[in-house]
């Protein structure tokens, strides 16, 4: 059913990503390397933006946000070299392109996140949600522990298998809701007949990751810990795909579509790479 030719991950690997819409994989990056993207959180974050271009999103800065606040910011690797270096890996990208089944697969959007002791949930949500903008459609995430991620420290959590049930709305609040952070994916459960939604909260090293599904439901807790949990974050698109139709409505989609000249479906590979492709393709910029 699935290849494993030259392929980075076992047929039993991508089997269990099927069939709980996540995989964990373990060692994606040293030590050392986790050191040197950690030391680039608190200057970014401060507005250090090491190559003079702002991110797409902003989420908290020392001198205006709260201080227990999570923070978050997307379109990093165009803001730092030592975050472009890591998200542009381009192992991972094959990884995440054998899972899906794709020739190849293309950055279409990055994030970091930091959330200190006493930082709020973030609510359970389906990536596809926001990122539904291109065709072919499909997308998957891989998110990386920058730090120790356990139960406690806003660790990330699953619906196991929820990438099989419908794709909803996007959730009305998502950093700082007056409800519970999981109660929209567990409408979503009952809409699919399940009563009961497994939760998964994953136990992963620094350096370690976890793949999932575009509508595979996952958020993080409260941090009750006096740690501050970092995290890496890139969603992939396949290789070959473009901008859906120009003029036709797409909810979501609202940081890709910044990107797009008029008229043109193409997704240009200065915003959009592409990480990895079977043919031994990578967008040549990446590796300067």
């Amino acid at each position: 059913m699935y290849t494993t030719v030259n392929a980075p991950l076992s047929t039993q690997q991508i089997e269990q990503f099927h069939r709980d819409g996540f995989l964990v994989v373990e060692n994606l990056f040293t030590q050392g390397m986790v050191n040197r993207l950690v030391d680039r959180f608190d200057p970014l974050f401060a507005g250090d933006f090491e190559t003079g271009v702002y991110p797409d999103e902003w989420h908290w800065n020392p001198y205006l946000g709260k201080p227990g606040a999570a923070g978050q910011m997307t379109g990093v690797w165009k803001c730092d070299r030592t975050l472009h270096s890591a998200m542009m890996y381009a192992k991972i990208g094959q990884m995440a392109a054998t899972l899906e089944g794709w020739s190849g697969a293309k950055l279409l959007a990055d994030g970091i996140w930091q959330k200190p002791g006493g930082a709020k949930e973030t609510t359970l949500h389906q990536d596809s949600m926001y990122i539904n903008y291109h065709t072919p459609p499909g997308v998957i995430t891989c998110w990386i522990a920058l730090s120790h991620a356990v139960a406690g420290a806003s660790t990330i959590e699953y619906a196991r298998g929820s990438h099989r049930w419908s794709l909803s709305a996007a959730v009305p609040e998502f950093h700082n809701q007056n409800k519970s952070y999981r109660s929209e994916m567990e409408q979503a459960a009952q809409a699919a007949g399940i009563d009961n939604p497994e939760v998964v909260q994953l136990n992963i090293a620094p350096g370690s990751g976890v793949f999932h599904h575009g509508n595979t439901w996952h958020g993080s807790g409260q941090n009750t810990m006096d740690v501050v949990r970092r995290s890496m974050v890139m969603a992939y698109v396949p290789a070959d795909a473009q901008f859906k139709p120009f003029g036709s409505y797409v909810p979501g989609g609202y940081i890709a579509g910044k990107y797009r000249r008029h008229g043109d479906n193409t997704m240009d590979e200065s915003f959009f790479p592409i990480v990895w492709r079977d043919d031994g393709y990578r967008t040549p910029f990446l590796d300067n």
